[in-house]
């Protein structure tokens, strides 16, 4: 099983990208999802990437903002890639699937 389930704040303006010549949108954003330190008890924050296919992702554009509290229900997905260095990086990012808005002006949507 490939669930994820997280709330958090849009950390910068969405950006609808187009891929196949126009045929098909994207956008690429990170959630700030907070988090209570038990070291400290201070809060901190992780950043967490997130990918919005077709019509999903033509609606968060619309409809939100840097700042935007949502949840987003989605899967998990890995990649390795070769860096200019000829180095093997890997990436992990949500692939979303669902969303809710959760400011309340957003909920009209």
């Amino acid at each position: 099983m490939n669930n994820v389930s997280l709330i958090g704040r849009i950390t910068r303006e969405l950006e609808l990208k187009e891929y196949n010549e126009g045929k098909g949108f994207y956008t690429r954003f990170t959630l700030a999802i907070n988090r209570v330190s038990h070291k400290d008890s201070q809060p901190e924050a992780d950043f967490i990437n997130i990918v919005a296919w077709s019509g999903l992702a033509e609606t968060l554009c619309k409809h939100l903002k840097k700042g935007s509290q949502i949840a987003i229900t989605g899967r998990l997905c890995s990649n390795s890639y070769m860096d200019k260095d000829g180095n093997k990086r890997y990436s992990t990012e949500v692939i979303a699937d669902s969303f809710k808005f959760l400011d309340s002006k957003q909920q009209i949507v």
